[in-house]
């Protein structure tokens, strides 16, 4: 134990170059600890605000896609104007909802997106079909049995991609 004790060197014995370039190793050594620091700190911050931005559009969407049920329900009251203010505040809800979607997949990627091609399809189809049942005059109660299928696959999304308000990654 003497032997390896009269081989280090005391911090009293190093002459002044040697003194000046530990000084130095240990102020770098500071230095990139606190850059660490700084750096881990922004990254936290910077993945804080992605999620709550994605979060935001998230809860838009919800909003909308709630919306966009709620409003097809107004179908079965009586005497409610379909042609002239149901389905086109539906389509209104319909587009902006299909918007966020295409940003949330855009930005973070497709296990965000809440509506799939099929959804969007499928409901514009249904939408199509209101159309030319409108313009023919013919009855409606076949296309709002499709469309009907349409809403209850949105509130199955709605049930499984939010857990309370917040929008969950698919698996």
């Amino acid at each position: 134990m003497e032997k390896l004790r009269a081989h280090v060197p005391v911090l009293t014995e190093l002459n002044r170059r040697e003194k000046a370039l530990l000084s130095i190793c240990a102020a770098m050594l500071a230095a990139i600890l606190i850059i660490t620091c700084i750096s881990i700190n922004i990254r936290t911050n910077m993945q804080r605000e992605y999620a709550d931005v994605r979060n935001q559009i998230g809860a838009s969407l919800y909003s909308d896609l709630y919306m966009l049920t709620q409003t097809f329900d107004m179908t079965s009251v009586p005497n409610a104007d379909i042609k002239n203010a149901v389905i086109p505040q539906m389509k209104n809800y319909f587009i902006a909802a299909t918007a966020l979607n295409e940003q949330l997949n855009n930005i973070y990627g497709q296990r965000y997106q809440v509506l799939t091609d099929s959804d969007v399809s499928t409901l514009r189809a249904a939408f199509n079909a209101y159309d030319a049942a409108f313009r023919s005059d013919a009855p409606t109660d076949l296309v709002q049995a499709d469309m009907q299928i349409c809403m209850d696959r949105i509130k199955e999304l709605l049930y499984t991609r939010y857990s309370e308000g917040i929008l969950r990654a698919a698996r």
